[in-house]
């Protein structure tokens, strides 16, 4: 993980979240419905805020340097996919590009350098595949083994997607759901929020009165 400006700002608000959600969970003094409401609350909280800003930290620093590390996918309709059957699918929110064989089976994957933005991928030549960032107007060329083969910049607009892209569904176990968008993240964080203000907690009352 390379830590920069962005990176430890998203870093210190992940803190922050988790600390405070902790705060919570360990402040109920007794077992009440509301106390039970507050710990399933900071659960939701840590969970959604750990998916959230989880994915940007690794767009904009990137996490699991170990081509083993999966992240969850769940559903994509920007993959590409090779006679072979290898799929590559990309994970725009945590800026990750991810191999897998043609039964759906996790072979490896890496971050990528979009710094935070979005990417499109097209095939190319041998099966190895080209990049085009957002920003920075940056044109990679990658192998199935995550291995830079080149860069360079790009001139003119954006680029279309690929017409050679498919939809892909990766199997992903339901407690992991959460992680495969920020929204999914952000919806759990909020149900949080609205236990909350159903004990009272959001609106400043005693947990346990």
């Amino acid at each position: 993980m390379e830590l920069n400006f962005f990176s430890t700002l998203i870093l210190i608000m992940l803190g922050v979240w988790i600390i405070q959600a902790l705060r919570l969970a360990f402040s109920q003094k007794e077992f009440t419905w509301k106390s039970a409401l507050n710990f399933i609350a900071s659960a939701c909280l840590i969970v959604g805020a750990v998916g959230f800003f989880g994915s940007a930290l690794s767009a904009t620093a990137g996490l699991g340097t170990s081509p083993s590390f999966e992240w969850p996918i769940g559903s994509t309709d920007k993959a590409l996919e090779y006679p072979n059957g290898n799929i590559v699918v990309p994970h725009e929110p945590s800026g990750r590009v991810q191999i897998y064989d043609k039964s759906l089976q996790f072979i490896r994957g890496w971050s990528v350098k979009a710094s935070g933005g979005s990417f499109k991928l097209f095939p190319a030549e041998n099966s190895t595949f080209y990049m085009f960032t957002a920003r920075g107007d940056m044109k990679y060329h990658y192998d199935l083994n995550g291995k830079l083969l080149s860069s360079e910049k790009y001139s003119g607009s954006y680029p279309a997607d690929s017409t050679e892209l498919v939809s892909i569904s990766i199997p992903t176990p339901l407690y992991l759901q959460v992680f495969t968008h920020p929204f999914a993240s952000w919806f759990v964080a909020a149900f949080g929020m609205f236990l909350l203000f159903i004990t009272g907690e959001a609106r400043g009352q005693k947990p346990n009165k």
